[in-house]
């Protein structure tokens, strides 16, 4: 494959450390490309129909404009370190993916990000180091296969989009444009969950960033995050944590 052309603009960085669990929804548009280590814990990318899995040690690509979300795991710490860029290339489209890269590349990565926290000269290096790990990892990027299907992402968008609504089943296949039944079924076939516990993957997450920053109680919590009752919500936090909310706030 030709690299003929290729170059990257924005280039930034960005730490993201939770405890215990985290899911991060995804953004539609406008995303930069990332290129990230996974310094501690594991999680799933899931994107168009698929499921990356990624564990502590990995170097992850996320391609820009491919609508992705993540959910993270760690015993208890989870820490990614990424780069950021908008990568403008016409040659290949690509997919999320785990790149086997080098302990000294991976290292690299890692030097970049330091840098582009640092001042303009700084900056100024960052951009060479990672002009010349690109070279490496554009050689070892898949080009992707994938149909684009985007019945599941619209689905995901839609959840994503209205989380925080009163949100039917209804609503959601009509909007994927799909029976009820024909979602159950993608959704238990590419995720491995039901369209039900994907939304409370979201609100237990909106639940968490509460009890971390706020100090609204567990009742204000399960109302603003859509739970038709308390205990229901401390029964479904519980499945996703292992704990109870005031446990976990209690812990953080």
């Amino acid at each position: 494959m030709s690299n003929t052309g290729i170059y990257v603009s924005e280039l930034s960085t960005s730490r993201h450390e939770f405890k215990k669990y985290h899911f991060c929804r995804g953004n539609s548009n406008k995303r930069k490309t990332r290129l990230g280590v996974i310094v501690k814990g594991s999680g799933a990318y899931i994107y168009l129909s698929k499921k990356l899995n990624v564990s502590e040690g990995d170097v992850v690509f996320i391609p820009e404009n491919v609508y992705c979300y993540s959910e993270w795991h760690g015993e208890p710490d989870i820490s990614v370190v990424y780069i950021n860029c908008f990568l403008h290339t016409e040659t290949s489209r690509y997919e999320p993916q785990v790149l086997m890269l080098s302990e000294d590349e991976k290292s690299s990565i890692l030097q970049i990000s330091e840098l582009l926290s640092g001042g303009e000269y700084d900056a100024l290096e960052a951009y060479s180091r990672f002009y010349r790990l690109l070279g490496s990892v554009m050689k070892k990027l898949s080009e992707s296969d994938t149909p684009l299907d985007r019945t599941l992402q619209t689905a995901i968008k839609y959840i994503t989009d209205n989380w925080d609504k009163k949100l039917l089943i209804s609503d959601l296949a009509r909007a994927a444009c799909v029976s009820e039944s024909t979602l159950y079924h993608l959704f238990r076939k590419e995720l491995g969950e039901t369209p039900v516990a994907f939304l409370n993957s979201i609100r237990i997450n909106v639940a968490i960033e509460h009890l971390e920053n706020t100090s609204y109680s567990v009742a204000t919590i399960s109302r603003i995050t859509g739970f038709n009752s308390e205990n229901h919500f401390r029964k479904v936090f519980s499945e996703y944590t292992g704990t109870t909310p005031l446990k976990y706030r209690k812990g953080k």
